[in-house]
């Protein structure tokens, strides 16, 4: 019985693991995003200076918009890192310049981590309760083994224990009111 309370314990910390995982993965999407749109729309000013990067005038006129882009893809590629499940996706809409694509399937993605993180969540508490239920049996299995290997008294033996208490607390009123 404790090796399966022990099994059952293991398998909801690592349903615990994978949930944080997942809620790691959707904070990171959000997170990531917002990157994505930034070098969808800075694209084109990045393409420019890419073209001429000795052209002064180009590089003072789209300075900012050259370094959101460049700082963006670089937050970008850690994702791609963490998470290299997605990099096929991120990367087509990159080069498609395109997010409307790449945006539904991520927010798809999201939704799938949610409803991963449901089942989990629900999985977790079936183990807790079975956990909870087996913890409960064992506790009684040792309260009852632990009964068993008591010395059973009789009832006589019980009857004339209690008469004698009875006798001993008498006495001891009896001398406490002769005291006063």
């Amino acid at each position: 019985m404790q090796e399966e309370i022990r099994r059952i314990s293991y398998w909801n910390t690592d349903k615990r693991k994978t949930f944080e995982k997942l809620g790691f993965e959707q904070r990171r999407l959000k997170e990531v995003v917002k990157s994505i749109q930034v070098c969808i729309n800075k694209r084109e000013h990045y393409k420019g200076y890419k073209k001429n990067q000795n052209d002064k005038i180009y590089m003072m006129m789209n300075k900012k918009d050259i370094e959101a882009y460049e700082k963006s893809y670089e937050e970008g590629e850690v994702f791609i890192k963490q998470f290299p499940h997605l990099k096929g996706e991120l990367l087509k809409a990159l080069k498609k310049g395109n997010g409307n694509d790449l945006f539904k399937g991520l927010n798809q993605h999201s939704k799938n981590i949610l409803k991963e993180q449901t089942k989990l969540v629900k999985e977790c508490n079936e183990l807790q309760a079975e956990c909870k239920v087996l913890e409960k049996l064992e506790s009684n299995m040792r309260d009852y083994l632990k009964k068993d290997n008591e010395p059973k008294k009789s009832v006589m033996e019980q009857i004339e224990n209690e008469k004698y208490l009875q006798k001993e607390n008498t006495k001891k009123k009896k001398q406490k009111e002769l005291e006063f």
